[in-house]
């Protein structure tokens, strides 16, 4: 709902955030240009020619180009003006913040920063059309404690639970250890065996992160049944590595890292949802 409209076009500051439509519309207009209307082609010379590649500048226009179009078909806003300079602000920032990461290791954290910065130039361009930044400040008042003790929970469950484990488990993991290596002959150093070697790097800490991540979702949604299949579905998974290794003491140090997990997990879901029931949800 529209409070009321400059001549300019400025949309009045409101204490509620209006025009949602068009912030979805310029977040479809990124996912579009930056994943379904750039070849990967144009990434291979963006990263190896830099602001030199010419892809670069299609890229940034054609970010500009359906900012443009969203801005015209969906913003109240009467101001041509303002809806033009939107879009040159959406394709310079693109094209600025593509240079920067081209100059970066191509890894998953320079893949978020990057496109959390698109995101958060987004949604200053949002902002500027409708004239909210009052209420932009307001929402940030609408965090609670509920909030902040349902973030702590997933915190708890990833790196910190993570460590606990290792520091649990660490009395039986060189006995483990040691039976998953070979030695050539009796005076080489032992190494690890071909199985071990074959395993991905870090996997194994990353199967952890998103089981617990699975399992605390569940237990905040009351889904303790969920918990069960995602359990068997991991034992089922597991099943044929066990049973081709036929190492007793593997298996024991598996299920006491999985039931270990769980139970970490369980823990911190259960004070996390006993916490949000005696406080007041707004």
């Amino acid at each position: 709902m529209i409070d009321e409209t400059s001549k300019t076009g400025i949309v009045q500051a409101s204490p509620e955030l209006m025009q949602p439509e068009l912030l979805v519309g310029l977040l479809l207009a990124h996912l579009l240009a930056d994943f379904y209307f750039q070849p990967y082609s144009w990434v291979q010379q963006r990263n190896e020619r830099h602001a030199l590649a010419l892809p670069l500048y299609l890229h940034a226009l054609l970010h500009g180009a359906l900012a443009l179009i969203v801005l015209m078909l969906i913003s109240q806003s009467e101001s041509m003006t303002m809806i033009g300079f939107s879009a040159i602000i959406v394709a310079v920032s693109h094209f600025k913040i593509d240079v920067i990461k081209s100059y970066c290791s191509q890894n998953t954290l320079s893949f978020f920063v990057d496109q959390l910065a698109h995101v958060v130039v987004i949604l200053g361009v949002f902002l500027y059309v409708t004239n909210q930044w009052h209420s932009a400040l307001l929402l940030l008042k609408l965090v609670s404690t509920e909030h902040l003790v349902v973030l702590l929970a997933y915190l708890a469950v990833l790196k910190p639970s993570s460590i606990v484990i290792k520091q649990l488990l660490a009395p039986w993991s060189d006995e483990v250890l040691a039976n998953k290596t070979t030695s050539a002959h009796p005076n080489d150093p032992p190494t690890i065996s071909t199985e071990a070697q074959q395993t991905l790097s870090l996997a194994g800490q990353r199967i952890g992160y998103l089981e617990r991540v699975l399992m605390l979702t569940f237990v905040l949604l009351n889904q303790f049944s969920a918990i069960g299949f995602l359990i068997a579905a991991k034992s089922i998974f597991r099943f044929g590595d066990l049973t081709k290794h036929q190492d007793r003491k593997l298996t024991e140090y598996v299920l006491l890292g999985t039931f270990t997990s769980v139970a970490i997990t369980l823990t911190i879901g259960v004070v996390c949802a006993a916490l949000l029931g005696h406080m007041p949800i707004k």
